[in-house]
């Protein structure tokens, strides 16, 4: 019977814990660290040299998320200090083993023990015996801290010649390896002494039971309820469910807002009590104030009949003091504001999941800038000037009435010293700095190339599968001053080659990542990147073909992005005219729009010769050869005896008889 034997200075225990704490603690740390960097990079606003956003609304956001992140996570997050004590452990355990004594575990061996070879003779065995007691016999060691190792030794020397000089035993040891003959299997079990002693029997019970019978299932269900009531955009449900029957195919940005107020996700994020009343009807005023300047009506006050109907005003209340880019003096009120926003950003993802599934491009496009207004907290009908600083009504009416009329930031980016002089002189210089340092950050693409490509195919058949190829490239202010200048570069609309088209995109190892470009967005509650949808459709009849993104373009100067969409050749030939809109994910005034022509032709019939060439007729030798000759009155193996030149021609003459 197998005999167990345990880890008793833990020493094999102690590899395994350190494997299984590296394969935790090393992803964890590059996790933590990865992510703490992408943060630092996002708030601090650093890349490739572009300086640190001057205006006041970013100076407020750094100090607001990081007393946020005080407030959440204190100085050292939880995951943080979790992380310091794993590798506490794994120091202590990685110490232990490094010091730890690991006993001989070599087998017993009588011919090293003596130092003789294994054909060794009786007489060497004796010979070499002798010589070793004279070394190791007790009484011939002098030190008495050392008799006590020598007298080991000289057991382990008399045991081994008495093996080698007794045949039948030192028969057994060749055979065997034991002088006992053949031995029970030994089997070891890599844990320690104390965790299977009976007086630690409640111990281990107790940090067994808490780990797997209360830890794990708790996580297991925090996660089983969060991945059944989300999907993996973090929308609820409910709230798509409530999408699904609220979007219709017409709808635009001021009816979208209007879905987006009864989301479940946003009606959970608020509380309502009698005491704010007074609070909301304020807020609500200047909101319905604020607002209606640009030619939206809202309704301040209001009976409640039910909570619901309280909650929902108070999301719109919120959600529009955001857009005004109210600062909340109430504690409460300022963090309900911050996660409506939040929120509501990400609820216009499912209404654009939705406008996809249906193949609409008017409420996929009125999403798209329903979320850049969002992510810049702009009231939607201002416009995309009223992303900058220091813009207000009057600002705006200014810059339409400009000899250049101007309407983004790119245009003011591209502005010449006299017409810019002219555009700033309602305003103080500072704020006129201000403002153009900021219109600097905002992202500027071109459209490199933009191509229909069938693979292996040198032309587009019916039904056929297309790529479109669009090529992006973030460029930089001055290139962009120099376009403006010298005039746009056209868009390559080229069809690629046929190699070029079966060219495999690059793996993930082959990519080279690119830094992040952080967007601008001073009053949003947390930090954005900027990437770019690419939509494909025909505004005639309102339906979206194809949807992309660009998830990363890179800061200015970067290597061109491309995004590539598939979709099914219409099922006629013909041109067909379909429109590309590239369209920032969170910034306003930064989109293009191309028109482009897709030419799709019907294949070319092969000739009936070359049909007739490629398929011969069955020799007069097979089975389907004689059945045919039969059917045509022939008589089966006539031309059997003729040579291989005349078979061919004969062969040939006969099927264009029998074709006639």
């Amino acid at each position: 019977m197998g005999a167990y034997e345990y880890d008793d200075n833990g020493t094999i225990f102690n590899y395994f814990v350190i494997s299984f704490l590296s394969l935790v603690l090393v992803p964890a740390t590059y996790s933590v660290l990865a992510a703490k960097k992408g943060q630092t990079a996002g708030t601090e606003g650093h890349v490739r040299g572009l300086p640190e956003c001057p205006c006041d609304g970013c100076k407020l956001k750094r100090d607001r998320v990081a007393r946020r992140k005080v407030a959440e996570k204190g100085f050292v997050s939880a995951k943080s200090l979790l992380l310091i004590v794993g590798w506490l452990v794994f120091a202590a355990v990685a110490y232990q083993t490094a010091t730890t004594k690991i006993a001989d575990a070599g087998l017993w061996d009588p011919y090293e023990i003596l130092g003789v070879s294994t054909s060794a003779t009786a007489s060497e065995v004796k010979k070499a015996f002798r010589k070793l007691s004279l070394k190791y016999h007790p009484d011939k060691v002098t030190e008495e801290s050392e008799k006590e190792a020598a007298a080991v030794v000289y057991n382990d020397l008399a045991k081994a010649q008495k093996v080698l000089t007794d045949d039948e035993a030192r028969k057994t040891w060749d055979e065997f390896g034991h002088p006992d003959g053949r031995q029970a299997l030994q089997l070891g079990i890599a844990l320690p002494k104390y965790l299977v002693e009976s007086k630690n029997n409640m111990i281990v019970l107790f940090v067994y039971g808490s780990v797997f019978g209360i830890l794990m299932p708790l996580l297991v269900a925090k996660w089983w309820y969060t991945s059944k009531n989300m999907n993996n955009d973090k929308i609820s449900h409910e709230t798509m469910g409530t999408l699904y029957k609220e979007v219709k195919d017409q709808m635009r940005i001021n009816t979208l807002l209007d879905v987006v107020f009864k989301a479940d996700d946003l009606l959970d994020a608020v509380t309502y009590s009698k005491s704010e009343k007074v609070i909301l009807e304020s807020l609500g005023d200047q909101v319905s104030a604020e607002i209606g300047k640009y030619g939206i009506i809202f309704e301040s006050r209001k009976k409640y009949i039910k909570v619901e109907d309280a909650l929902l005003h108070k999301v719109q209340i919120l959600l529009f003091s955001h857009f005004c880019r109210f600062q909340l003096p109430d504690p409460k009120l300022a963090a309900e504001q911050a996660l409506v926003a939040e929120r509501a950003a990400l609820v216009v993802v499912g209404i654009l999941q939705i406008c996809a599934a249906r193949f609409w491009l008017a409420p996929a496009i009125a999403a798209i800038e329903l979320r850049q207004s969002i992510v810049q907290a702009v009231i939607p009908t201002k416009g995309p000037l009223g992303q900058l600083p220091h813009v207000t009504l009057e600002t705006l009416k200014h810059f339409v009435t400009l000899k250049k009329r101007t309407t983004c930031p790119r245009e003011i980016v591209e502005l010449d010293d006299e017409v810019r002089k002219e555009a700033f002189s309602i305003m103080p210089s500072q704020h006129a700095d201000e403002m153009s340092k900021v219109a600097e950050q905002y992202p500027i693409v071109r459209i490199n190339k933009a191509n229909f490509a069938v693979a292996g195919e040198e032309f587009i058949t019916p039904g056929s599968i297309v790529t479109l190829t669009v090529q992006l490239e973030h460029i930089t202010p001055s290139e962009a001053r120099r376009e403006k200048r010298e005039g746009v570069i056209p868009v390559d609309v080229t069809p690629p080659s046929v190699a070029e088209s079966e060219v495999k995109p690059p793996t993930w190892f082959d990519k080279q990542g690119l830094e992040p470009f952080p967007t601008h967005c001073p009053y949003f509650p947390t930090e954005k990147s900027s990437s770019w949808w690419v939509l494909m459709g025909n505004l005639e009849n309102n339906r979206l073909i194809s949807l992309g993104k660009v998830s990363n373009a890179g800061p200015p100067g970067a290597q061109p992005q491309t995004c590539k969409l598939q979709f099914q050749a219409p099922p006629n030939a013909g041109s067909w005219k379909f429109y590309v809109f590239v369209k920032n994910d969170c910034n306003m005034g930064c989109d293009l729009t191309i028109e482009m022509t897709l030419t799709v032709i019907d294949a070319p019939e092969l000739s009936a010769e070359i049909i007739e060439d490629d398929i011969s007729e069955p020799g007069e030798d097979t089975i389907a050869g004689q059945m045919a000759a039969i059917k045509s009155g022939k008589v089966p193996g006539e031309s059997l005896g003729k040579g291989v030149r005349d078979d061919v021609d004969d062969s040939s003459d006969s099927d264009d008889s029998d074709s006639d």
